[in-house]
């Protein structure tokens, strides 16, 4: 599932958003496979699906009709990518004399994916990052059945729902993604939705509608979800998503119940428990894309230590936020030249203790998404943020841009 949302969002970056395009060619991985533009499966920019790309993604990177269909891996350049993402960075909090700002590469990272046989498919992924370190993803994927209604499974290192989901669990239009998912949701478990986990996925597709059941290693005490499993538990998912239209539209309703030992050096055996619930919507009216997502976070047998005393407490979090982008594409004698521009804005609250009054953040976000020529090996997004801390804290202002480059 990771592929679609990751190679398939990263490697079919072929041409503009007008789905019904079809002079422009197109040279990335899964693109030279199907021979069809990267607009055939994103919309409304790169790299956001429409409904194709996603069921593309649910058959295990092939299209439903053909599962069961034998594949010959012949030609590598139908199944590499890569991708590399150069960086400035500009922060600023008010009152403040001093900002921070840097040119950085980002990553470079090398994709090899698609499917292979009749029902099955593969992702790797190795990413170096601009601190040196070094990533691994790997899946494997089954799909058995018809294109009306299919099953199977995905093993791996993965992108267990972030990426793999729809309307606000799918990648970013623009460069990062929003607070909620990206940070804690409470300050106690330090679990978030963005990190990789290692385990096995059942899935069901039925028209529309994916259900699937997930077991899970779980988290470390630094809230890591890769490498081998900290403990003896694991952690459980249920996840459903619902497309509504070929544009892409769709909810994700997502439940996660997760067991942590350790979070207490002192008290090392002691097994705190959480439960993670996120709901997400998305609607597409012509060039516009609305949405909203929201997420619960709920930590219980949470180990506190006071005065050489053991004891345990509960911690509540909550975060949401609203987006809004609109597409200008090109029309008429343009269309086969020109790009779209997506602008997008979005407004994120987290607040990782219900229980203490005024300590939430709140931020604005705003920016633009453009690629440079076609097909689109280039794209360039520009994203500003403003951060609204409750309790009198400071403002912070930041900025990225960032130049992306896939072949």
């Amino acid at each position: 599932m990771f592929i679609s949302s990751a190679l398939f969002s990263l490697t079919l970056l072929g041409s503009g958003a007008n789905a019904n395009a079809t002079s422009r060619s197109t040279l990335p991985a899964w693109a030279r496979r199907y021979n069809v533009n990267c607009s055939h499966c994103h919309s409304p920019a790169v790299p956001r699906l429409n409904a194709t790309g996603i069921r593309f993604r649910w058959a295990g990177y092939r299209m439903p009709e053909d599962i069961g269909q034998p594949v010959d891996v012949e030609r590598v350049q139908n199944y590499i990518a890569f991708r590399g993402r150069m960086r400035y960075d500009f922060a600023k909090t008010e009152g403040e004399s001093v900002s921070e700002n840097s040119f950085s590469f980002h990553d470079a990272t090398l994709f090899y994916s698609g499917p292979f046989g009749k029902n099955f498919g593969a992702f790797f992924e190795i990413e170096r990052e601009a601190s040196d370190d070094i990533g691994l993803t790997a899946q494997v994927i089954g799909a058995w059945g018809t294109e009306q209604s299919f099953g199977g499974f995905r093993a791996g290192e993965m992108h267990w729902i972030l990426s793999e989901g729809l309307a606000g669990f799918d990648r970013p239009t623009g460069i990062n993604r929003p607070t909620p998912v990206s940070d804690k949701v409470t300050d106690g478990v330090p679990f978030r939705f963005r990190k990789n986990q290692v385990g096995v996925e059942g899935y069901y597709v039925t028209g529309k509608n994916r259900i699937s059941v997930q077991v899970l290693n779980g988290i470390d005490v630094n809230g890591s979800g890769g490498g081998s499993d900290p403990d003896t538990k694991k952690d459980f998912v249920v996840a459903d998503q619902v497309l509504l239209d070929e544009a892409g539209s769709g909810i994700t309703a997502v439940a996660y119940y997760g067991s942590l030992e350790g979070l207490e050096p002192l008290s090392p055996n002691e097994t705190s428990h959480y439960w993670r619930l996120a709901l997400s919507a998305n609607k597409y009216i012509d060039n516009l894309e609305v949405s909203g997502t929201v997420v619960y976070g709920k930590d219980t047998d949470l180990p506190v230590v006071t005065n050489g005393r053991f004891g345990s407490s509960t911690a509540k979090g909550v975060g949401y936020w609203v987006y809004g982008g609109y597409t200008f594409r090109p029309t008429g004698d343009e269309a086969d030249a020109g790009t779209p521009l997506t602008l997008f804005s979005r407004y994120e609250y987290t607040d990782q203790n219900t229980s203490i009054d005024n300590n939430a953040n709140r931020r604005w976000v705003g920016g633009f998404v453009l690629p440079v020529n076609l097909p689109e090996y280039l794209r360039l997004a520009l994203e500003y943020s403003l951060d609204l801390p409750q309790g009198n804290a400071p403002n912070t202002h930041g900025l990225v841009a960032e130049m992306m480059l896939n072949f």
